[in-house]
């Protein structure tokens, strides 16, 4: 008898934690405003060459109780390729409200974007969960921020 009301009552929990987290998607314009690339040898893309990119954030529309254009963060970080055509990502973005911590495999995409998985943060966004799809280009680029954060949040 104790033993099952132990399980409905961690039942519960999980459900109400579960229901208590909120799914967000928002984009914003990453304008870059530095690039710097190493080549090791071999020449070209190999192991072990790494990119360090420094962007700032610009809303897409009204949000984070700024308007659509204004600048709403930066993000830095560093793509490391494992291979030829394979990499790694570590990075932050520094948002409203908090930070959105970016690292593991770089997935590209057929359209040219790049996926990148979200693991953690600080603030409104500590212990989130998601992705980043950083669009194709290279001076101005859309990146859309899906997140699950848990207990909620609100990026509006």
């Amino acid at each position: 008898m104790i033993r099952a009301a132990l399980v409905a009552v961690l039942i519960a929990a999980v459900f109400a934690s579960a229901a208590q987290a909120e799914t967000i998607t928002f984009s914003v314009i990453s304008v870059n405003l530095s690039v710097k690339a190493t080549d090791l040898r071999p020449k070209g893309t190999s192991k072990g060459d790494t990119i360090v990119y420094r962007n700032r954030l610009l809303n897409t529309a009204r949000r984070f109780g700024r308007p659509k254009g204004a600048v709403v963060g930066s993000d830095r970080g560093t793509l490391t390729f494992t291979g030829a055509h394979t990499a790694t990502y570590s990075g932050t973005a520094i948002l409203p409200n908090g930070t959105v911590r970016l690292a593991g495999i770089v997935t590209p995409l057929a359209n040219g974007a790049l996926q990148f998985r979200v693991a953690g943060g600080t603030g409104r966004y500590a212990k989130a969960t998601g992705t980043v799809l950083v669009g194709s280009g290279s001076k101005r680029v859309l990146n859309t921020y899906h997140l699950t954060l848990p207990g909620g949040g609100n990026v509006a």
